[in-house]
């Protein structure tokens, strides 16, 4: 019996997972992972890719964004797991100005789009070649803060709510106990990126739209 209940529970939680809809592909497309085009070269572009990671910093151009990411893998809902040692750095173009306001430096983005030509830069004072793609759409993910606050008990004998003392039985004894705390901050203004044209990515201003709710994860 209990061999099915936790086949069924695999089922619901693979059943639970979501990916936001901004990045999410439908069922069968094939998506070239980052150390694949890395490998591959000029036959990874025109292919579409899913990449995500930590904002490092905003280039705007004349008429295009490059956004700089340090790459991470994503988890089964998109997401960057940024607990291990990145693998690499990317960049992402928009076509169009975006303000650097949205893509806070540090932020954890998952970015949509179609790989393209690498891009020559700089990381630091050595020459770095960036796998790039062209976005089609992003998903901006919530602040975390983990942080530990102090529990409170009420203290029988004196009355007072009191840090140090916790009922346990008849009986108070000291203790200081600590709780960790998640909490999530709410995202920045996400702008639209620019509208492809019939033949490609027109050159027309990005523009802020209300914050579309992220989902914690």
């Amino acid at each position: 019996m209990s061999r099915y209940l936790v086949l069924l529970t695999v089922f619901l939680f693979a059943g639970c997972t979501i990916v936001p809809d901004s990045i999410e592909v439908p069922e069968g497309t094939q998506l070239v992972s980052y150390s694949k085009a890395v490998t591959s070269g000029a036959n990874a572009q025109g292919q579409k890719a899913r990449w995500g990671g930590m904002i490092v910093g905003v280039e705007n151009k004349p008429n295009k964004t490059f956004i700089e990411l340090a790459h991470f893998p994503l988890n089964h809902y998109g997401k960057p797991s940024t607990n291990g040692e990145t693998s690499g750095r990317f960049k992402v173009q928009i076509d169009g100005f975006v303000d650097p306001i949205v893509f806070e430096e540090g932020r954890a983005a998952t970015f949509l789009g179609t790989v393209t030509a690498p891009t020559a830069g700089m990381v630091g004072e050595q020459p770095y070649i960036y796998p790039t793609i062209i976005a089609d759409d992003y998903h901006m993910w919530r602040k975390q803060e983990v942080y530990d606050v102090n529990t409170y008990f009420f203290n029988y004998h004196t009355g007072w709510y009191s840090p140090f003392y916790r009922f346990n039985g008849p009986w108070m004894y000291p203790h200081f106990n600590r709780t960790r705390v998640i909490r999530y901050e709410n995202a920045p203004s996400k702008a639209t990126l620019p509208s492809k044209s019939k033949s490609t990515r027109s050159k027309t201003k990005a523009t802020i739209q209300p914050a579309r709710q992220d989902k914690a994860k």
